[in-house]
């Protein structure tokens, strides 16, 4: 693979990986706005968000840590990949305020935010869709959630899946322990998205293949990858 070939690989990976990261923050912020409970990766992040002087994207960005070093726990040791998700975190936190502040939805009745849910839970799925095919550094919380499938043997939509359901759990367990909007954590829509953030994670690798941009690597045969 010649230099310029090697470097067109790499701005294509990166350009997806911002992407991804945008979309997946995107879709975050949308979701818990159409108020019918948190998505399951944030529901831990907006129950906390309810009891301390934090912004939604600051818990979010301290949530991602905690999944770093868990990541290191389940391992056992750190990586280099560790190091560079702390990072990501910060990032992620201000992003995800971006858009949190910025949304106003229209929110007239149930059915209409059932349907931002809906739409904000298809959009970061793409988001972690495009992250993981990347390569680069995962979300943390998908971090845990690949490391975890991997010692298994799991498929990211199963592993992920899993890791939602414990999520959400931890979440309703701290709300009754510590009061607060229930409904604004565990809801009809953090339900929806445990059951199917995982399954369009997999329908999505299937139907986009193109996004698999590390395996893309000029000169290699992604057939054996």
């Amino acid at each position: 693979m010649t230099d310029a070939a090697k470097r067109r690989w790499w701005a294509t990976r990166i350009l997806c990986y911002v992407l991804g990261l945008i979309t997946m923050a995107f879709g975050i912020a949308l979701a818990i706005r159409s108020d019918q409970g948190a998505p399951p990766g944030g529901a831990i992040s907006v129950a906390v968000y309810q009891f301390v002087p934090l912004t939604i994207g600051q818990c979010s960005a301290l949530f991602n840590i905690f999944c770093v070093f868990l990541q290191v726990i389940i391992t056992r040791r750190p990586r280099l990949i560790h190091l560079f998700q702390l990072p990501l975190a910060y990032v992620f936190g201000l992003i995800l305020d971006f858009f949190y502040d910025r949304l106003d939805l229209p929110l007239y009745s149930v059915s209409y935010a059932l349907v931002f849910l809906v739409l904000g839970m298809l959009i970061f799925s793409l988001g972690i869709r495009i992250i993981v095919g990347a390569k680069i550094v995962l979300a943390p919380p998908d971090g845990v959630a690949m490391t975890v499938g991997n010692i298994f043997g799991w498929p990211m939509s199963k592993s992920k899946l899993i890791f939602d359901i414990t999520a959400v759990s931890i979440a309703a367990l701290l709300t009754l322990i510590i009061g607060g909007n229930a409904f604004m954590v565990v809801g009809l829509g953090t339900a929806i998205c445990a059951l199917f953030t995982g399954p369009l994670i997999g329908l999505y690798t299937k139907l986009l293949p193109f996004f698999n941009t590390e395996a893309n690597k000029p000169g290699v045969d992604t057939g054996t990858q």
